[in-house]
């Protein structure tokens, strides 16, 4: 996030100053509206203006629990246990490093009917900033990385970096046959906020078809430990099942995404050739 403000926020600030040297020109204007326009659709989970984004799945009957930053030693293994011991099924967008130092977890959430996707080898904050050629080969590593833990092709699922999107990470996206998943919510988890604060933020996405993000990781050199999934989980379901909902794990299709429908690596196929 931090380098994607180092970027566009000068840019915005940039044109705005233009506002009182140009008065009405049309360039001015112009150029505020680019720069304000340029920031929505790299921050937008919603917009599609750099690549096609799923940040909601029309005409499904389920809902998407999505974890990203794992897996975790001290969190993914509870996490699991708790989609187990419900009947839920989850997608898990995890980081490369991570997976090379747990390749257990991402053997067992294959194992156990979850989806996993790709979240970037290392979760660089200047991710957003590389050329195209940098980026594919993160994501080859990442996608490497988590083919050799659990013995599958690599993920055609892939979530940005903090939802960050532009026209390089749409272009490697595109040569590598990637969907890129946003979210309907979020639950903004960082601070361990509480979990009632929590449960509010995901509402929106506990519907069919809504994309819920939570996290069960942090990105690598980050300290602490992430667990505020373990207590708003529970309730996510609970709600889920209040509501005559599920849970099920994202997968890839031949025009997009769906929820559930399949077995947990049917949303795994090898990349598109390049």
């Amino acid at each position: 996030m931090r380098g994607h403000l180092l970027v566009d926020v000068p840019l915005i600030a940039a044109a705005v100053s233009l506002y009182p040297t140009c008065g009405l020109a049309p360039v001015g204007w112009l150029a505020a509206a680019s720069a304000i326009i340029h920031g929505w659709a790299v921050v937008s989970p919603r917009s599609s203006l750099y690549m096609p984004v799923w940040w909601r799945v029309p005409g499904s009957r389920d809902c998407a629990l999505t974890y990203d930053d794992g897996p975790n030693p001290e969190v993914t293994p509870r996490l699991l246990d708790l989609l187990a011991g419900s009947d839920q099924r989850a997608t898990f967008f995890v980081i490369g490093s991570h997976v090379r130092r747990h390749p257990h977890l991402v053997r067992r959430m294959v194992a156990e009917g979850h989806a996993v996707g790709l979240h970037s080898d290392t979760h660089s904050r200047w991710f957003n900033c590389w050329l195209p050629g940098r980026i594919q080969r993160d994501l080859d590593a990442c996608g490497k990385a988590i083919a050799d833990a659990a013995g599958i092709p690599s993920p055609r699922l892939f979530r940005p970096p903090v939802g960050l999107k532009n026209p390089m990470v749409g272009f490697v996206c595109g040569r590598m046959g990637l969907r890129a998943i946003t979210w309907t919510a979020r639950a903004r988890d960082t601070g361990s906020p509480a979990v009632e604060v929590v449960l509010a933020r995901i509402a929106g996405a506990l519907r069919p078809g809504g994309i819920c993000v939570m996290h069960d990781g942090h990105e690598p050199g980050r300290d602490g430990v992430r667990a505020s999934c373990l207590e708003s989980t529970p309730l996510a379901i609970a709600r889920l099942t209040s509501l005559g909902l599920r849970s099920g794990p994202l997968r890839a299709t031949a025009d997009g995404v769906a929820i559930g429908g399949s077995d947990a690596s049917a949303e795994m196929v090898q990349p598109l050739a390049r």
